[in-house]
């Protein structure tokens, strides 16, 4: 078991005082960097002693090595390849000798070591002191970022002193492609890996200044290129270049007479191609001199101005609990970090930070993450709808080879497109990511109004992903001619491959929908667009009417949504007698001892209650909570967030404000033991939607934001703002109101409290909460 991190609740950043040996992997995912296509984890560059345990990673968004999936028994169907997240190799490496001893991390040599991640700018700065052999010091302060404005690029500076030390200082800095991956036995969420299992060396070499390095990714046609340069270079002399044990580095000396300085740039570029090609690495090349060419100083300054126009827009302020005001903006940080932004590659589920779930994405990228940065950074959220549209074909695949003649069924985890689960109950059989998906493209166009996305390629996705529940169900006689959908798994992955899930039932009844508003809308509006779709009225008939009539369960006598037709006939888990260490119970007990209980691993009908929210009553969301909550164990990390939503929903402050907390400091705190194989990106995502539909109430409603805020007595204020149809509002709650203010827009309707008032541009508006109104400049 991980320990918690003890770091300082700073807002603005991530500070490290102190030598943290056992938190060493830990902070190495805290400390990431990225920019939605190259991430690196926040390792050392001069390495560690052998007696600590460390996970290097250096990732590339979207691609990916293929494997077979090994079966003792195979059925038709099963997914037949895993795809795993590549490890590129480590541009951050250095070594550092003087004479035949080498510097490395760990409690024998370092004797002070601070470092700090500052969420403005995303620079990681570090100054580490070391005592060799008891009477020599050597100081090293690296200054690092992944540069947002230039994908491709990662940049160091480097400086070194060294004190009392007469003989050779000796400096190996380039590329290292021979590095492991560590794996919890037995935890089904990381599997062991490294570099040489994901990519085979093609051509590498170094010369004055710059090595390279050419792979080939297996399983895979595509190709990956490092380069890295060094520039700057003072108080170290050229030595040669080499390529040995999967390292291509520069070797520098110096000779040290007492006290000694050296310092130099370090900037790695990279690229991929999805098929091989001839002019991957002369491309690649011409992007490095490029990078070369630029100042240290102008990279610099975009990197603020682009995290400058990030937080403009994205935000949380929050003044009476330092803890949360840190949680909640390291979470912002780390997914724009993470997403991804070319429409090719998406976020994964542990975003650029570790190698859990082998990089997988997954439905929490629709439910958790794009509802947030649709509001925030429209922008990202349309790359993320795009990568969708942009695997569609594998969709179509995936459902044939389900038996489903028609329409689409996207993976349930996966990276090209193609799905990679071995284990259906709790992949394949979650029917549900159709409609998550759906649910995002509606939820972005209503709040963007951009119906372009729908234009180009997003109704082929709807109508693709629609067609899949007529085939999936059937009027049931029995259920007094209602559409009943059978043998799928809701989001609660502790119960598995049911009839008449609600939470898929009424999700489906969205889809369909939307489809048919899509379907009409297109009909009317592109007549010669929608032909091509090859839509049938009978079809489009079909969706009403399922919609209409979808059966969503309820049970009179506890006046609750049965989780499923089964659920409230099973035997409820002892939690009593089952000791803490057997949580997350997915650890220690077979599926299926699991699956006979009443027991949830995450939100399922309170799911249903959030996104659907105004489907139901406030009445029936306390009463599903009141059943469900003492049930769940929260085992997931996407679990907490939406309780946390609900409950702050219905008035109950109390148990929201203690899931805020939780999914603001999942990863900062280590709650779930596992953030050293990467953070929980859904959860931090989850973390925004519960302050911002949670506490401050938010809905969309016909269009016009609605809000419904309080302020909890802990806090002594709270201020997002939300990006709606190209307009920016800044909402600044406090107990005895609000406060709104157009940024962006020259005027915007806005609803307070169920009453509509008007905003203009730069002017501030005070609503208390009896609608006492007061505008001022």
């Amino acid at each position: 078991m991980i320990p918690a991190s003890i770091l300082n609740a700073t807002p603005w950043s991530l500070e490290e005082e102190k030598l943290e040996t056992e938190q060493v992997e830990l902070h190495q995912t805290l400390f990431a960097q990225a920019n939605g296509y190259v991430g690196i984890r926040g390792c050392v560059e001069e390495g560690y002693e052998d007696s600590v345990k460390s996970t290097e990673g250096t990732y590339l968004n979207g691609v990916y090595s293929r494997e077979p999936i090994p079966y003792g028994e195979s059925a038709h169907g099963f997914a037949t390849h895993n795809q795993k997240m590549i490890q590129m190799p480590n541009g951050k490496f250095i070594e550092i000798f003087l004479d035949e001893t080498q510097v490395r991390f760990g409690t024998k040599q370092v004797v002070s070591h601070k470092q700090k991640l500052d969420f403005k700018t995303g620079i990681l700065t570090r100054e580490t002191e070391y005592l060799i052999d008891e009477k020599y010091k050597v100081t090293i302060q690296i200054e690092r970022f992944v540069s947002i404005e230039i994908k491709s690029l990662m940049v160091t500076k480097v400086q070194l002193a060294v004190d009392g030390f007469r003989g050779k200082l000796k400096v190996v800095s380039g590329l290292d492609s021979h590095y492991e991956q560590s794996a919890r036995i037995n935890d089904p969420r990381v599997t062991e890996s490294s570099s040489t299992e994901s990519i085979a060396l093609l051509d590498a070499h170094a010369d004055e200044g710059q090595c390279l390095m050419l792979h080939q990714v297996k399983g895979v046609d595509a190709q990956v290129v490092s380069v890295c340069a060094h520039a700057r270079v003072s108080g170290l002399d050229y030595c040669g270049g080499s390529t040995i044990n999967g390292r291509t580095c520069i070797t520098y000396e110096a000779d040290c007479d007492g006290r000694s300085e050296a310092r130099f740039e370090k900037r790695v570029t990279y690229g991929h191609s999805t098929s091989s090609k001839d002019n991957l690495k002369s491309e690649t090349l011409a992007q490095h001199k490029s990078n070369a060419s630029l100042s240290y100083t102008d990279l610099v300054t975009w990197q603020q101005d682009c995290y400058n126009m990030f937080w403009a827009s994205s935000d949380i302020e929050l003044s009476g609990d330092d803890k949360l005001q840190q949680g909640l903006r390291f979470n912002q940080f780390h997914l724009f970090q993470s997403t991804g932004r070319s429409g090719e590659s998406a976020i994964a589920a542990k975003g650029l930070t570790g190698h859990g779930y082998d990089g997988h994405y997954f439905w929490d990228t629709e439910i958790y993450i794009i509802p947030s940065l649709i509001y925030s950074q429209p922008k990202l959220a349309r790359d993320l709808l795009a990568y969708r549209i942009n695997t569609l074909e594998s969709a179509k695949a995936r459902a044939r080879q389900m038996s489903l003649q028609h329409g689409a069924l996207y993976a349930w985890r996966t990276i090209g497109g193609e799905e990679c689960s071995a284990y259906y109950p709790a992949s394949t059989a979650q029917y549900h990511i159709n409609a998550a998906i759906a649910y995002a493209f509606k939820t972005y166009v209503d709040a963007t109004g951009d119906w372009t996305l729908i234009l180009d390629g997003g109704a082929e996705v709807i109508f693709e992903t629609a067609r899949l529940w007529p085939q999936l169900g059937h009027f049931n006689r029995r259920r007094h001619g209602q559409f009943c959908i059978d043998g799928v798994t809701g989001p609660d992955e502790y119960t598995a491959v049911v009839n008449n899930n609600f939470y898929t039932n009424a999700m489906a009844q969205m889809h369909l929908r939307f489809a048919v508003k899509v379907a009409d809308r297109l009909a009317k509006n592109h007549a010669g667009q929608y032909k091509r779709f090859a839509l049938a009225n009978e079809e489009v008939i079909s969706w009403r009417n399922i919609s209409e009539n979808m059966y969503l369960p309820f049970d009179d006598e506890l006046s609750i949504n049965p989780q499923d037709d089964q659920f409230l006939d099973k035997a409820s888990w002892d939690f009593e007698n089952t000791p803490k260490e057997k949580y997350p119970l997915l650890l220690h007990f077979h599926p299926l001892v699991i699956y006979r209980h009443q027991v949830l691993k995450q939100a399922d009908v309170i799911l249903a209650m959030f996104l659907l929210q105004d489907q139901f009553s406030d009445k029936l969301k306390r009463s599903n909570l009141a059943y469900y909550e003492p049930i769940t164990t929260h085992d997931s990390t996407l679990s907490g967030c939406i309780y946390g939503i609900v409950n702050a929903n219905v008035g109950q402050y109390e148990q929201a404000m203690q899931f805020l907390q939780d999914a603001a400091r999942m990863d900062l705190d280590n709650l779930h033991y596992n953030t050293e194989y990467g953070v929980h990106t859904a959860c931090m995502a989850g973390s925004w939607n519960t302050l911002v539909y949670g506490f401050a109430g938010m809905k969309l409603r016909d269009g016009v934001l609605a809000f419904s805020p309080v302020c909890p007595d802990k806090w002594c204020h709270y201020q997002f703002s939300i990006v709606i149809k190209g307009a920016q509002v800044t909402v600044s709650v406090t107990a005895s109101g609000a406060e709104y203010k157009l940024a962006k827009g020259e005027t915007l309707d806005i609803i307070h409290n169920g009453e509509k008032v008007h905003l203009i541009r730069n002017k501030s508006l005070f609503l208390r909460n009896k609608m006492e109104i007061r505008n001022h400049d």
